[in-house]
């Protein structure tokens, strides 16, 4: 039995990521999706029939829908601040597909505007809620792996063109791997570390142009590239911590792991942070590891950890938490101040290349709090 009233929501982009969000919504019964919107009529009513849902309506018909307590704003990147300043003005809360924002001037509108409103504004990635993450995340807080004092984070691949039906958007300006796949790398390591006090990075493209594929084979055009390709840095958190990332779409094949949290006694391997389950392994310190030639890779006593969390959420879980926070009168986990200092830090990166410096992060957040355990058949917690 639900102890909130659900939150009904409406959602605005019925694209590539829709069906990520409504395949395993039933477990969360505190959402209720109430209505899709989209520029395309045609698309939007046959997305609707698939998944059950009486209100097909066009983007300025849901804004105007008093059933509509929450609009998940799933439009393009450039898309996402203009979206979401128009779901405030019309009363609305709003979650936003990441990133939150593509520049810290529309963000701050946005978070004005909310505040202003007295809604709530927030955005993905919700990875971090996950069963993998939180369940990493309770064996740094439980001392497993003693003092966090670094971490590896890694995203790299050839780029979406061979795959992606509408690419160019990832190529733009405001876009690029540390926009696109970034934000998981960068949430996740702050719910594992807290806030971020400054960059310092590389950011270059291979090309200027790449081939287009036409998806039989072969080329024909090319795609502008009008942002970095490759993003290489490190990160400084208020703890004391480090992090190095790597985030890049102009890499054939490695051997890199996705996530990785050094201690001062052991570490952990964490789950892909782009996949809400899976389980961590432990790697607690061992005689072997003081020699100068330690254990090699894939030896000693790695341990696969028992998930503490529920694993079937998938990207629900974020209007499930928000929803709640807002019904209980509490800041929720991907609130504002969070997405935003989320933005600053993936912005930086390129700040730091341009201007040859480390940079810092005017921003701050607080670190979110984990959500309880549960087991594989209880109900989802926020409390």
């Amino acid at each position: 039995m639900s102890e909130v009233e659900p939150i009904r929501v409406g959602i605005v982009g019925v694209g590539n990521v829709l069906n990520q969000y409504l395949d395993k919504i039933a477990v969360h019964p505190d959402v209720r999706i109430v209505a899709l919107a989209d520029v395309n009529a045609e698309a939007v009513k046959g997305r609707a029939q698939q998944y059950g849902i009486d209100k097909a309506l066009t983007p300025d018909e849901l804004l105007d829908d008093p059933e509509v307590e929450l609009v998940l704003n799933l439009t393009p990147p450039k898309l996402h601040a203009p979206v979401s300043l128009q779901a405030i003005a019309a009363g609305k809360h709003v979650l936003s597909e990441k990133p939150f924002a593509t520049s810290l001037a529309e963000a701050q509108q946005v978070l004005e505007a909310a505040r202003a409103a007295g809604v709530h504004a927030g955005s993905a990635p919700t990875t971090f809620l996950g069963s993998g993450m939180q369940t990493s995340r309770k064996l740094i807080d439980d001392g497993w792996i003693g003092q966090p004092v670094a971490a590896f984070g890694s995203f790299a691949c050839r780029g979406y063109e061979h795959w992606h039906p509408n690419v160019d958007p990832f190529y733009s300006p405001g876009a690029g791997p540390m926009l696109d796949i970034g934000p998981y790398l960068i949430t996740n390591l702050v719910n594992f570390f807290g806030p971020v006090q400054r960059v310092s990075a590389s950011t270059p493209r291979s090309s200027q142009t790449r081939p287009r594929p036409t998806g039989d084979g072969g080329y024909e055009g090319v795609i502008d590239i009008q942002t970095p390709t490759h993003v290489t840095g490190s990160i400084d958190f208020e703890s004391g911590a480090v992090a190095t990332v790597i985030v890049s779409w102009d890499v054939w094949n490695h051997n890199l792991p996705h996530l990785e949290i050094y201690g001062t006694s052991g570490s952990i391997a964490a789950p892909n942070p782009d996949h809400f389950s899976g389980a961590p392994v432990l790697r607690r310190g061992e005689p072997g590891d003081l020699a100068l030639d330690m254990t090699p890779p894939g030896g000693g006593d790695w341990r696969q950890t028992p998930i503490t969390h529920r694993d079937d959420a998938y990207r629900g879980i974020g209007l499930a938490e928000f929803g709640h926070a807002i019904r209980t009168g509490v800041e929720p986990r991907t609130g504002g101040q969070f997405a935003y200092h989320v933005l600053e830090v993936l912005l930086a990166f390129e700040a730091s290349s341009t201007q040859g410096r480390h940079v810092d992060v005017d921003s701050t957040c607080e670190r979110p709090r984990p959500l309880p355990s549960v087991g594989p058949h209880e109900p989802y917690r926020f409390d």
